[in-house]
């Protein structure tokens, strides 16, 4: 997975997330389940990044 498909499959959990709240409420099960889906994304977001600022700083 790359930076941008991360990008994409943040904004897909996000939305996912925010329907699942609107129909069960925010405290449903299944809200959390996603919210730490999209915790571990994230996470998987920001391990990237810092991987590419670093290779692309030592390329000055």
């Amino acid at each position: 997975m790359n930076l941008y498909q991360c990008l994409q499959k943040i904004e897909q959990q996000r939305q996912e997330m925010h329907q699942l709240a609107e129909m069960y409420g925010f405290s449903d099960d299944r809200v959390l389940d996603k919210s730490q889906q999209l915790d571990v994304t994230l996470n998987e977001y920001n391990q990237y990044a810092i991987l590419y600022q670093r290779t692309h700083m030592n390329m000055f």
